[in-house]
């Protein structure tokens, strides 16, 4: 019995060591995703969601989630990527889906959250440049953008439910 203790009691603090060896890393790559995000492709603000909501901070990365659609959304715009010979418009799809069903698994109770995440996003949108996309030079795609997010936001304000995902296996979160 004693052995089985012993044995046990070692499983658990290796499993300890394991779970947080993770966490130094999993903070490391938060941070490079995140330093000098405004300088990188628009696709990096899924992959810092999506390490956020690993880590457990939910509307952090709802917060990011929303400025990637911004960014995403602008580029494609800015790009003439908008077409059908582009294949950037569902490359955006498959980020918003498996990112978004995971931010909008519960916006039946958090929507207040994400209204206010889509707010900060917004607001942190104006206030940052974006060096993968001139907000001076494409203004109006930059307005269409934000634009599609409002509405966005409007509906998540009226009609939650909808918003709520179908689970549909083999989708969710991924990273890079």
């Amino acid at each position: 019995m004693h052995r089985v203790l012993v044995i046990f009691a070692t499983a658990v603090a290796l499993s300890c060591q394991v779970a947080f060896a993770k966490e130094p890393e999993a903070a490391q790559t938060i941070q490079q995703l995140a330093d000098d995000i405004v300088n990188k492709p628009p696709a990096t603000y899924f992959s810092l969601a999506t390490e956020l909501y690993r880590e457990g901070q939910k509307n952090e990365a709802a917060f990011w989630y929303f400025v990637g659609l911004i960014r995403y959304r602008a580029w494609i715009l800015a790009t003439g990527k908008d077409s059908q010979s582009s294949d950037e418009p569902y490359h955006l799809s498959i980020l918003a889906q498996s990112v978004g069903q995971s931010i909008y698994a519960h916006v039946d109770r958090d929507s207040k959250d994400l209204v206010k995440a889509i707010d900060r996003a917004l607001a942190w949108d104006l206030e940052q440049p974006n060096a993968y996309t001139s907000k001076d030079a494409f203004k109006a795609q930059y307005e269409r953008a934000r634009q599609e997010l409002l509405a966005l936001r409007q509906k998540i304000e009226t009609t939650p439910a909808a918003m709520k995902p179908e689970p549909v296996a083999g989708r969710g979160m991924f990273s890079w």
